[in-house]
């Protein structure tokens, strides 16, 4: 067995062995070394001319070093202590005398170039809204620079960069007070420019804090002194007063005296953003710039500001901004003419205004504890002042209707009162466009000039309405709104908002009805005045237009009482009582001059009324005695008259009240003429015909005379004329045919029952059965449900015409009480059968 070669430990145990195995284990050892060899050889590879040229490295180097041992070795033997000293010292001296010969020119050098450089960063530090403070230590440094080399130089160069860094001062102050004035300046940004305001001016912490309130107290007033004063001007000075006091409570007195004195610490050489400018090259000044300058450090005295004298310079300067806000918002709020916006300007400013308050709970100022007070004051003021500039104008509604009354010089066409065939016969065409406005001038009278007055009315109305819904929505809004309280919402104001405004709504609003009461009063004694007018003239004159005029201010009446100013569905105030006694006085007169025509020709009628003879209609009597069963054609005629004249002032004018004082002054009247006409009767069968015929003559007289003044008013109805000739002439067969009667009468005295009597007895309950029929029309409101026993008793309210004839009859012909009764109901039922023909009388 062949033994492993390289397992042997000493090359003589190989020979121990056969040959045949030492041959082997000799392949085993060459295998095995060249198995070394190829190891190696990869190991090293492509290094191995590099491992060479190291080693050859290594050998130089060696060599080298014992080359450097041996010069070194020289050198310390051929160099000493003493040699060295005196070299070094030789050395400084000479750099001492170069340096020394141009030191002088390089420092002014070095000096002027940055000062001419200064003006240039100064304002570059401006312009690109860098920080104050670095424009302001710039100038601090220049002002240096300045002072040195025109110790040094004598130049107009110089004189000329005084001048621009002269200018350059009241740029930056400018710039700062204008920074701090401003109300969207943080508090870094504050300290930083009365720390520059403090550098430049060489203030103290104290006058820098009075400078920064003298500074935002004239920038309040400023704002407030402009021609104009909005409520954007007081809100914008309240928030920067409010600013003002939040920056007072943050920065002073500790934080400006810890800046100020931060500002001392170090040379202002050493700031880093003076150092980078670029336009200083400082890199290759500041070697040559004087130790004085480069090391000044800036003093300031930072002690002399405490907190009781803060609170007290800001009480005072608060209580002057608060005088001057007062005075603006004067200003502002005399210009505004809106109730909304007088009410909103309150609401923003008492908002502001807490703020202020909040701010400033531990300050001892009058002015401060009675400000919001004192805004509400001025704006409560102001809108009263609109509110009642407003009632006010109520008085042009006046004015124009006296100068419409005054323009009723000439009659106008009379309106159409009622439906008429042109109302229905309208197109349907555009909605029924021409039916409202026809309808709409009906009912509101438009076509008597009241159209005007009467969109005025509604536009005031709708403005009256309008203030007090705004008025009203102030008890309404939120309390303090905390979303805008910041962190001040563990500070209150006195007293809350809405308790402000549920005070100052309840003042107002009764204020607003108190005025609106006293306008409508003072209306109404205007109008009060027009009527007295018309009622003396009327006593003068009788005119058509002054009718036309009274109508109007009826209607006027009308339009007011009609339009009650309304909030919501409730009404501000009530005019119930609005043009009463106005209308009473019109009612009185106008009742008078619409009754003449109809009373003229009743009378006229009357006057050839036949009492001594038969009635030629008494074929239509009916019943056993025979009893008239309608009333005389006069009456009917009197009656349609009436109620045509009414028609011709306008329908809408005749309320039930306006009807009962026609119905009273008719009645009264129509029982004077028939008294006079039984007197007549009574006279001329007594024997003083002649008498009474001067008499009739006269009063004919006057009637013609009158009748020519109507001339031209009756000449306007053709129609009515003609048949009130058809009457005249029916009434004149009546007397004839009374005539042949009363022919009959006496040729024949046992044909009538009752002794000869003034009055004929026929005639007699005709009459009683016309003035029972007049009673049924011109009964009032207040009498239809009284009986006619009571009625006899209130002879002042009205008078009774069938009771007063009988009473005025019964001596001459007697008249049994059961035709009496008969007659009565008769005429009652009569009446209800024909009062739909004088509808406008029976209202």
């Amino acid at each position: 067995m062949a033994v492993d070669a390289l397992q042997l430990e000493k090359w003589e145990d190989a020979f121990q062995q056969p040959v045949a195995s030492v041959r082997v284990m000799e392949k085993q050892l060459r295998v095995a070394l060249q198995e070394k060899k190829d190891g190696l050889r990869a190991l090293v590879g492509e290094s191995y001319r590099d491992l060479l040229h190291t080693a050859e490295r290594i050998i130089e180097m060696n060599d080298s070093i014992q080359q450097v041992e041996s010069h070194l070795s020289q050198a310390s033997k051929q160099c000493n202590y003493g040699s060295l000293q005196k070299k070094a010292t030789n050395a400084v001296s000479m750099k001492q005398k170069e340096e020394d010969k141009d030191r002088k020119s390089r420092v002014t050098a070095a000096e002027l170039a940055v000062l001419s450089n200064c003006p240039i960063a100064i304002s570059r530090a401006l312009s690109h809204n860098k920080s104050p403070l670095v424009a302001a230590k710039l100038y601090i440094l220049a002002r240096l620079l300045r002072r040195s080399v025109s110790e040094k130089v004598k130049s107009p160069y110089i004189t000329t960069l005084e001048r621009q860094l002269s200018n350059l001062r009241v740029t930056i102050l400018r710039d700062l007070d204008h920074e701090l004035c401003q109300l969207d300046t943080d508090a870094a940004k504050i300290l930083q420019c009365l720390g520059a305001y403090a550098l430049i001016t060489s203030s103290s912490t104290s006058d820098t804090f009075m400078h920064f309130q003298t500074l935002r107290l004239n920038a309040v007033v400023s704002l407030l002194r402009q021609d104009t004063v909005s409520a954007e001007t007081i809100l914008e000075a309240i928030r920067l007063l409010n600013e003002n006091l939040r920056l007072s409570t943050q920065l002073f007195p500790k934080r400006l005296s810890d800046n100020l004195a931060n500002l001392q610490l170090k040379p202002l050489f050493q700031e880093p953003a003076i150092n980078d400018m670029m336009e200083l090259n400082m890199a290759v000044h500041i070697h040559w710039i004087s130790d004085s300058i480069r090391m000044y450090t800036p003093w300031l005295k930072t002690d002399d500001l405490r907190n009781e004298s803060c609170k007290i310079e800001i009480a005072s300067k608060l209580g002057t901004t608060l005088r001057a806000i007062f005075d603006g918002l004067e200003k502002a709020v005399k210009v505004v003419s809106k109730v909304e916006s007088l009410v909103q300007m309150r609401h923003d400013i008492l908002i502001a205004g807490r703020g202020v308050i909040a701010r400033t709970s531990d300050l001892n100022s009058e002015d401060l504890n009675q400000s919001l007070t004192k805004i509400r004051e001025i704006v409560n003021t102001r809108i009263r002042e609109v509110l009642n500039g407003d009632i006010g104008s109520m008085g042009v509604l006046g004015q124009d209707l006296a100068k419409l009354v005054s323009e009723t010089s000439t009659v106008r066409k009379k309106d159409q009162g009622s439906w008429n065939s042109m109302l229905s016969s309208f197109e349907n065409a555009k909605g029924g466009r021409n039916l409202k406005a026809m309808v709409r001038a009906v009912s509101y009278s438009d076509k008597s000039g009241l159209r005007s007055v009467r969109l005025k009315h509604s536009k005031w109305i709708a403005k009256i309405a309008s203030n007090y819904a705004h008025i009203k929505k102030m008890s309404e809004e939120r309390d303090w709104d905390p979303d805008n309280d910041e962190d001040e919402d563990d500070l209150d104001a006195p007293e809350t908002l809405k308790e402000m405004n549920s005070t100052d709504t309840e003042a107002l609003l009764l204020n607003y009805v108190e005025g609106l009461l006293e306008g409508y009063r003072s209306l109404e004694t205007n109008m009060a005045g027009l009527v007295d007018g018309m009622r003396q003239e009327s006593d003068i004159v009788d005119s058509p237009q002054r009718i036309e005029a009274a109508c109007l201010i009826i209607r006027f009446i009308s339009i007011v009482r009609n339009s009650c100013p309304q909030h919501g569905n409730d009404g501000i105030i009530s005019l119930g009582w609005f043009g009463k006694d106005v209308k009473l006085r019109i009612y009185d007169f106008l009742s008078r001059d619409v009754a003449k025509k109809a009373l003229r020709s009743f009378s006229k009628d009357l006057s050839r009324r036949k009492w001594s003879s038969g009635v030629p209609f008494i074929g239509l009597w009916e019943g056993a005695p025979k009893l008239p069963i309608q009333p005389s054609p006069l009456v009917f005629k009197f009656l349609r008259n009436l109620v045509q004249s009414m028609n011709e002032i306008g329908v809408d004018i005749w309320s039930r009240d306006a009807t009962d004082a026609l119905k009273r002054t008719v009645s009264k009247a129509v029982w004077d003429e028939l008294e006079e006409s039984l007197t007549t009767a009574e006279k001329q069968t007594n024997g003083v015909v002649d008498f009474v015929e001067d008499k009739k003559e006269e009063g004919e007289q006057k009637v013609e005379e009158a009748d020519d003044e109507k001339e031209d008013e009756e000449k306007k109805d053709e129609g009515d004329e003609q048949k009130e000739d058809e009457e005249k002439k029916d009434e004149g067969d009546e007397q004839k045919e009374g005539g042949e009667e009363q022919k009959t009468v006496e040729e024949n005295p046992q044909a009538e029952h009752t002794p000869l009597s003034p009055l004929h007895r026929e005639q007699v309950l005709q009459g009683y059965f016309d003035s029972t029929y007049l009673d049924n029309a011109f009964r009032t409101v207040q009498a239809r449900g009284v009986t006619r026993d009571d009625k006899n008793k209130d002879k002042d309210s009205q008078v009774t015409l069938g009771w007063e004839f009988i009473e005025r009859t019964r001596e001459k012909v007697p008249v049994e009480t059961d035709d009496r009764v008969k007659m009565s109901r008769s005429a009652e039922d009569y009446w209800r059968r024909t009062n739909l023909l004088f509808g406008v009388l029976d209202i």
